[in-house]
């Protein structure tokens, strides 16, 4: 007999996200070498499966929340503000008016680092314009440059769109993780159990049926565990291999 033991790991420490990962990563694996599985294994893990899948559903489903309906016409405002600023920006580098082709090379210097941050995710692009405003108000020739160009009342608004939907995007995640815990608690004993059982029988027919196959398998599934040991009990959290919002 062999002595294959599977290295400590306190599952139900794990976040959720960081639970469904590892379902889900040892499933594949374990899919890999179906046809070399056992029935008993083969079984353990259709039921691995069908629990880790439900699990995700709701994970999915916990995480979705309203206000991001109301987010996507914010960032397009915000989008559409700070496109004008850039367009009328680059309108007057041609100009002939000394004065406002110098207002504009100030403010296209400025704003180079940042040209392109509309295409960003909504919370880099909302830190990036964060900051933006804190140079923007810190060197009084940028605002008067602006001025000169007619577009300070376009900086203005682009900034209180960009708070606005600060103050709600945090509101979503902080509504976001709290569904996340109350699915936690309701969701996790179904596959947890089902993963502790595909693991048993695993650790069993290694020991007593080994092959190479077997032996791979368990090896890939024991490093997964040694990574996730890692993240017990921490906030760290990996993204769930789920759909998910913006």
């Amino acid at each position: 007999m062999s002595n294959f033991l599977f290295s400590i790991l306190y599952v139900a420490k794990l976040t959720i996200n960081n639970a469904f990962s590892l379902f889900k990563s040892s499933i594949e694996l374990a899919r890999a070498v179906e046809p070399q599985l056992s029935p008993i294994l083969v079984a353990a893990l259709n039921q691995l499966e069908a629990d880790n899948v439900a699990f995700g559903k709701e994970i999915n489903k916990n995480q979705k929340s309203g206000l991001t309906a109301d987010l996507k016409p914010l960032d397009k405002e915000r989008d559409a503000l700070f496109a004008e600023i850039r367009r009328i920006v680059t309108s007057y580098l041609k100009s002939s008016d000394a004065g406002k082709k110098t207002a504009a090379s100030t403010l296209q210097l400025f704003l180079a680092p940042y040209w392109d941050a509309l295409s960003l995710p909504w919370n880099t692009e909302t830190d990036i314009l964060v900051e933006v405003f804190g140079k923007y108000h810190a060197q009084s020739e940028l605002s008067s440059a602006a001025l000169t160009l007619g577009i300070d009342a376009q900086f203005t608004a682009l900034e209180a769109k960009n708070t606005e939907f600060k103050a709600l995007y945090n509101s979503r995640t902080t509504e976001t993780a709290a569904r996340s815990k109350v699915s936690g608690t309701k969701l996790r004993p179904a596959a947890v159990a089902s993963y502790i059982q595909f693991c048993t029988a695993l650790e069993q027919a290694v020991n007593f049926t080994p092959t190479d196959d077997l032996i791979l398998l368990f090896n890939q599934l024991d490093d997964l565990r040694k990574k996730s040991h890692l993240l017990e009990g921490g906030t760290k959290d990996t993204p769930p291999v789920v759909p998910s919002v913006v």
